[in-house]
């Protein structure tokens, strides 16, 4: 996440796995009705979402109510993105009370739906009237949803919610950056490891009596990690925010975060892992994690920009012109990339069509 000069933000991500995923577009208009599920499969909290919620999603296997959207924004400026935490699990208790009952795989869309800043959330999850459960999930191997949430509104404000050890963890988000696990808190007691960097270039220096001059700049970056594990990703994320020049205005800002994320795009085979059965690979057999897409949320002009890892260009959706749309509209990302740059239109057309 990043601010312009004025402080209204922009946040973006990209997502990377090693086998593809069933990702699809999907716009979730104000007014539709949700009933989540509570353990044992059955009726969960019941919700009419105040706000328009579109976004990257997929069928979880679980309930039977519109696809978990894994990277998604409403149109008050509020944007919530999945991070992989394995090991988390449901709250103690979560789920007792089915009326109140929130499964994870719908907590995207009900905190999308029906709030428009992260103090809002806060006091939602705090305060009683729901309760969040992990169900398993076939589409990440039927185990507890290993996701922590990472949302951020048009202010800059941000948290991190994690379901670890039992317990619901908000934790305010102050470099506004968030990567996989480890946890949140311990990211940020990581980057005491990194107190030493600036952006300032030391070009001169001397060895004995050897003056020595750099032949080019950017040795800032030297203690920077390069390498794409999730430790590496926070601290480089938090040294890109922290430094680079504040944008104008929103175009300017999201060329800004849009070059920002072109330093985490990983390609086919950029690193490969040969015999790793996590994330779908099979035992014995080599898989190169990739971006599978990346996107970006202008908080200020209520835009979506999607580009996949088969796109040169991001499409952009107008969130605030899928207001006619009156149904849940679910499109691939294939169609997403034929349409090049308007994915505005791929949605009303799909709605139309139905």
């Amino acid at each position: 996440m990043i601010t312009d000069k004025q402080g209204n933000a922009y946040s973006g991500k990209t997502l990377e796995y090693a086998v593809p995923l069933p990702f699809e577009m999907s716009y979730v208009p104000a007014g539709t009705k949700v009933v989540s599920v509570a353990p044992g499969n059955q009726p969960g909290l019941s919700f009419e979402t105040k706000y328009p919620v579109l976004g990257v999603s997929a069928a979880s296997g679980v309930g039977d109510g519109p696809n978990m959207m894994v990277e998604s924004a409403n149109d008050q400026g509020l944007s919530l993105c999945t991070n992989e935490m394995p090991g988390s699990q449901s709250p103690d208790g979560a789920g007792s009370e089915a009326a109140k009952a929130l499964a994870a795989t719908d907590l995207a869309l009900y905190l999308l739906g029906n709030f428009k800043s992260v103090a809002e959330v806060k006091e939602a999850l705090t305060n009683g009237s729901v309760n969040v459960w992990l169900p398993k999930v076939p589409l990440v191997g039927n185990i507890e949803l290993p996701m922590h949430y990472i949302l951020f509104d048009k202010t800059g404000a941000g948290i991190v919610i994690e379901y670890l050890d039992g317990k619901q963890n908000i934790h305010d988000n102050p470099v506004g950056v968030a990567t996989n696990a480890p946890d949140f808190g311990w990211h940020l007691k990581n980057l005491n490891n990194y107190a030493q960097l600036t952006n300032l270039d030391r070009n001169t220096g001397q060895f004995g009596q050897l003056k020595v001059n750099a032949p080019d700049s950017g040795n800032a970056l030297a203690s920077v990690p390069s390498s794409q594990i999730s430790m590496g990703r926070f601290v480089k994320a938090a040294f890109y925010t922290q430094f680079v020049r504040k944008a104008d205005k929103p175009e300017d800002a999201v060329i800004t975060l849009g070059h920002i994320l072109n330093n985490f795009d990983r390609p086919y085979d950029l690193s490969i892992d040969k015999g790793f059965s996590a994330e779908g690979g099979k035992p014995g057999e080599t898989t190169s994690e990739v971006t599978l897409f990346t996107w970006m949320n202008d908080k200020v002009r209520n835009l979506y920009f999607l580009r996949t890892i088969d796109a040169l260009n991001f499409s952009q959706f107008e969130i605030d012109k899928l207001a006619p749309i009156k149904s849940v509209v679910t499109v691939p990302l294939a169609k997403i990339n034929d349409a090049s740059l308007d994915g505005t239109q791929v949605l009303l057309g799909a709605a139309k069509a139905e």
